[in-house]
């Protein structure tokens, strides 16, 4: 089995780590423009092969995962399912929508692209912190168009399964809507709050600061691009927080600690929640 990995950043880098790891008889054939991420590809072993050139990466390959920013993978996917029509298509973008919408318009690409979001990686970028066992235990959600060829969806779905994923499918719409609330919002809200903290107040951040803060630390670029793929849903999803935020704000100015509390027990009821369900096998 061939499989091109187009994008060798973090999640790129994982993913090709991960084949190489659990799909030995595979040969994995990296994509990159940057000469020293194929460079460190190669010599760290990410890689059987590394090149700069999409056509020459794709050719030929049984399977091939967009690895790129989400404002470039529509393209990319267009541009691979004419280079080779018979291979198949994934990626790991972590917005949805525009992206299917994009494809669909494009009957080949279509046919062959299964949209996918494994909702793995950190607030570091780069190839050098790829891992093999970024995806093991993580949830992975694909999002069919409805227009793949037969088979094609299954066939992914196994292929994250054999990385570690635990695959569910919903909605493009769906998932950006949800993507806006547990990831995108918050996102920004750290981003936020890290940007309120002033210079003499850097030397003495607690650990709950930088909890709080931790993904602020991710690639700005990278996030601008994914606020501009969802915008309308991380629009709503802050709006939604503004309207929570000024009824906070009138708690405290009324003294109305009991609203104060209530939110409080809400949300830490919540979220411990989302932790044990995120814990089970």
């Amino acid at each position: 089995m061939r499989i091109a990995v187009v994008g060798l950043g973090l999640l790129g880098g994982s993913v090709a780590r991960a084949v190489r790891d659990r799909m030995p008889d595979a040969r994995v054939v990296g994509c990159a423009r940057n000469e020293k991420t194929r460079q460190y590809a190669m010599e760290n072993g990410v890689v059987d092969e590394a090149t700069a050139e999409l056509a020459a990466a794709v050719r030929g390959a049984d399977l091939v995962v967009v690895a790129t920013p989400v404002d470039a993978i529509a393209h990319a996917v267009i541009e691979i399912a004419a280079a080779d029509p018979n291979t198949l298509i994934t990626d790991v973008g972590s917005t949805k929508s525009n992206i299917v919408s994009a494809v669909v318009a494009d009957a080949t690409a279509a046919s062959r692209f299964i949209a996918a979001h494994p909702i793995a990686g950190s607030e570091k970028t780069g190839v050098e912190h790829s891992r093999a066992d970024l995806f093991v235990g993580r949830p992975v959600i694909l999002t069919p168009s409805g227009f793949e060829s037969t088979g094609a969806v299954e066939r992914v779905a196994d292929f994250w399964c054999s990385l570690g994923g635990n695959v569910s499918h919903m909605s493009a719409d769906a998932h950006d809507q949800l993507l806006a609330i547990s990831s995108h919002m918050p996102h920004l809200m750290a981003s936020l709050i890290a940007g309120q903290l002033p210079p003499e107040g850097q030397a003495i951040v607690g650990t709950g600061w930088l909890d709080t803060t931790r993904i602020a630390a991710g690639d700005p670029q990278l996030w601008t691009a994914i606020v501009g793929e969802n915008r309308t849903a991380i629009v709503n999803s802050l709006r939604s927080i503004g309207r929570e935020l000024t009824s906070l704000i009138d708690a405290i100015e009324t003294h109305d600690d009991s609203a104060v509390e209530e939110m409080l027990r809400s949300a830490q009821t919540i979220r411990l929640h989302a932790v044990n369900h995120e814990s089970r096998p």
